[in-house]
């Protein structure tokens, strides 16, 4: 059994190999290089061009606060000549005590980059570099805007629109940026790369002769587009799946009872904004429950065709450390995007709807009498 899990080990070590320097290369790697002059660094008050609530500066630091049921507190910095360039990058840090969110998740201390059209109306899209609620000590962020050609203004915002708490910030800073042209050549290296590996293993592996290979692929390939599918679709989409819900809401709130029937009280405005909010949550959640959903069903599926396979239990083992593996590939992909970075706690739901299949497996086991040495292959 020793030799046979060294045996899988080595098989499986150019993967793991592949995937250590894709961390590593990428955790490293600058993909962005300044495109211009930086556009604001460090400003104080008199840059301010609109101001709301008790907002103060002290030692180079901003402070906004909202007393319990008090006005929001918000400061615009307008870049200038922000409009000449394709992106534009934003860092800082925030600092917040006691933040308290209000009737909508947004509504808390956030650092975002805002952008207007010519009747300076706000574009809506991914504009948020951090939004936080709590008590929180000082820590940093930074993210890459692509501006809208639409975009007219565009305003570094910094504010607390909770209900209660204070956020400071300092530190910061908006500039142009542009790809590094060796991002492209490093992206299509590792892209090809990763496909050879992939067409490898898929043989080495003799995925190709599984009972469900067919259900397997096509949910592994899910994956694969998920992991691979540009952060702004993701953002896009919530954003209209939120304003349709909010539109529906108002629909049925400004309907008209008919004449005969007696009429109905209004809806509760406190109930709606209610529905708003739990609407809210569900598309604030989808992204993790579509990990979830996918690491479990394709787990379920891969231990249900090695059950049909009759093989021993000690292959259920090796399955669970090939699908591990496979989610940390699928988070390393990320990298090769424009927008989006792995992150620990998507790894941590796939383990999660692992081992969720492989409670659901074991009852498929005692309920069909389906396992090693009771079907032959």
């Amino acid at each position: 059994m020793l030799e046979g899990w060294k045996q899988k080990t080595k098989l499986r070590l150019p993967a793991i190999l592949l995937l250590a320097t894709t961390l590593l290369f990428w955790g490293w790697y600058e993909r962005y290089e300044q495109a211009g002059p930086i556009l604001l660094q460090s400003p104080s008050m008199t840059d301010a061009t609109r101001l709301r609530g008790d907002c103060t500066m002290t030692n180079g630091h901003f402070t906004l606060n909202v007393l319990p049921a008090g006005k929001t507190a918000s400061i615009n910095f307008r870049l200038p000549e922000a409009t000449r360039y394709d992106r534009i990058r934003v860092q800082g840090r925030m600092k917040v005590d006691g933040v308290v969110v209000g009737k909508n998740p947004w509504r808390c201390a956030r650092l975002l980059l805002v952008q207007y059209d010519a009747r300076n109306q706000w574009i809506p899209g991914h504009h948020g570099v951090v939004a936080e609620k709590g008590t929180r000590e000082w820590q940093a962020y930074e993210d890459v805007f692509e501006l809208d050609p639409r975009a007219m203004h565009i305003d570094l915002v910094i504010q607390q629109t909770g209900r209660e708490g204070s956020a400071e910030f300092d530190l910061l800073v908006a500039e142009p940026v542009r790809l590094r042209p060796s991002f492209c050549w490093w992206r299509m290296a590792f892209a090809i790369t990763w496909l050879s590996i992939g067409a490898l293993y898929f043989r080495r592996c003799r995925l190709h002769r599984r009972r469900l290979r067919v259900f397997i692929l096509l949910n592994a390939v899910a994956i694969i587009l998920g992991t691979l599918m540009p952060g702004k679709w993701i953002e896009d989409t919530a954003q209209y799946a939120r304003s349709e819900a909010g539109r529906v809401i108002e629909k049925t709130r400004a309907r008209p009872t008919p004449a005969a029937a007696s009429p109905a009280p209004s809806p509760n405005r406190d109930s709606d904004q209610k529905k708003i909010e739990q609407f809210n949550k569900v598309v604030g959640s989808a992204h993790g429950l579509g990990h979830f959903t996918l690491f479990a069903s394709l787990c379920f599926l891969i231990y249900l065709s090695a059950a049909l396979e009759g093989q021993s239990r000690s292959y259920f083992f090796k399955v669970a450390f090939d699908v591990l593996l496979f989610s940390g590939v699928t988070e390393s992909l990320q990298y090769l995007t424009l927008d989006r970075t792995p992150g620990v706690f998507d790894w941590l739901v796939d383990v999660y709807g692992m081992a969720v299949a492989f409670a659901c497996f074991l009852v498929v086991l005692l309920v069909f009498r389906v396992g090693p040495g009771r079907v032959r292959t």
